[in-house]
């Protein structure tokens, strides 16, 4: 009797299984495609040996990501052979491959990279990320400029040089560029040919002596690189801007009557809700007219009173030494900016006098806002 039930029981845990296991398989394609893409590829890959139901569901995944989770399992795998493995995952791969990311630790320019962007670029491609991470910078294949579905581009250390002939991606959002190298006049005409671009990161390691910012639908912008010049123009919804201009922390040394870089903004982001500056010292060379400047060179600050910032409400500015053009500005962006909630102003005073002397000065400008608040740290603050 004893023995009956426990082969009851035994039955009744084996169909419960075995109703789990066909209550899964038996899901919507695109449910399990979500359930694949929540796992790393090589763990999604292996599901393929779970059932006959299962053999084929990764292979249509839209989404190929190979970063440090991929790697883990492969870390002592030489990269021109984990690029082989990728490969051949790619080609067992079947439908659109919506987002494609190569992003794996240490990974080195080489031509094997050639063969997978060539395959996604056949494949609908939409969101494409790919990160050098050693040697030198990795030179993208014509055939990533063919990607007319491209919204997303995400690309570091690599080379930009568009074919003759490029018109720009029509339909691409966001554009991240870490260490790319390109020429200027390339970088501009890349941004002003997407025309549908939102969001826009630039850092660069390279000087740029002038970069033009075009844009009708901008909203957000960050640049962080030696820029001599930024130039923004047609950035009407333009709402989040943070410009780190390096060279603050070691000061730039120009020659006598060098002109320093400057940042054109204030007429062109009528609607800019956030605005974040790191300031950049800029001292000529030892001689009897040596002046110190700020990198923001509002020559045109006088000449502002048609501008007004309705949608501002918080302001950073890093690295501010209290000159005449850091001053002016300040004292622009409060008499403008009928909706600021705070301004977070980073004092780089050379001693306690020259401290309270900027405060006073700053505290005393007249503010649109009633509910204006400005707060100051010291540069050595955490």
């Amino acid at each position: 009797m004893k023995k009956t039930r426990n082969s009851r029981i035994t039955r009744i845990k084996k169909k419960m299984c075995n109703s789990s296991i066909d209550i899964i398989s038996h899901l919507p394609g695109n449910v399990l495609e979500k359930i694949l893409m929540c796992l790393p590829i090589q763990d999604a890959v292996r599901t393929s040996i779970l059932s006959r139901k299962w053999r084929y569901v990764w292979v249509k995944l839209p989404q190929l990501v190979f970063d440090d989770l991929f790697y883990r399992h492969f870390h002592k795998t030489p990269h021109d052979k984990l690029l082989m493995i990728i490969y051949q995952v790619m080609l067992l791969h079947r439908g659109p491959i919506i987002k494609f990311a190569l992003c794996v630790s240490g990974l080195q320019s080489c031509s094997e990279i050639d063969n997978l962007i060539l395959v996604v670029s056949n494949n609908d491609i939409q969101d494409f990320t790919i990160r050098i991470w050693k040697g030198e910078p990795y030179k993208l294949p014509s055939s990533l400029y063919t990607c007319s579905l491209l919204k997303h581009l995400n690309i570091r250390s690599c080379i930009l040089k568009p074919p003759p002939g490029f018109e720009g991606f029509n339909r691409l959002l966001s554009l991240y560029l870490y260490d790319v190298v390109i020429a200027e006049d390339v970088l501009s005409h890349l941004i002003s040919s997407c025309p549908l671009l939102e969001d826009l990161t630039l850092q660069s390691s390279t000087s740029l002596d002038s970069l033009e910012v075009v844009g009708p639908n901008l909203k957000s912008v960050c640049c962080e690189g030696h820029f001599r010049s930024i130039c923004f123009s047609n950035t009407s919804h333009l709402a989040n801007v943070s410009i780190y201009l390096q060279g603050s922390r070691n000061k730039l040394f120009l020659s006598e009557g060098e002109i320093s870089s400057s940042v054109v903004l204030l007429g062109s982001v009528p609607v800019i809700e956030f605005l974040e500056l790191d300031f950049c010292i800029v001292k000529a060379f030892p001689g009897p007219t040596s002046a110190i400047r700020a990198v923001l060179d509002f020559s045109e600050v006088h000449g502002c009173s048609d501008v007004s910032l309705n949608q501002l409400r918080k302001v950073d500015m890093n690295n501010v030494s209290g000159t005449k053009p850091e001053l002016e500005f300040i004292e622009l962006l409060l008499a403008k900016s009928p909706m600021l909630e705070v301004m977070l102003i980073e004092l780089n005073a050379q001693n306690i006098a020259d401290h309270l002397r900027i405060v006073k000065e700053l505290t005393g400008f007249r503010r649109a806002s009633p509910q204006a608040e400005m707060k100051f740290v010291d540069q050595d603050e955490d």
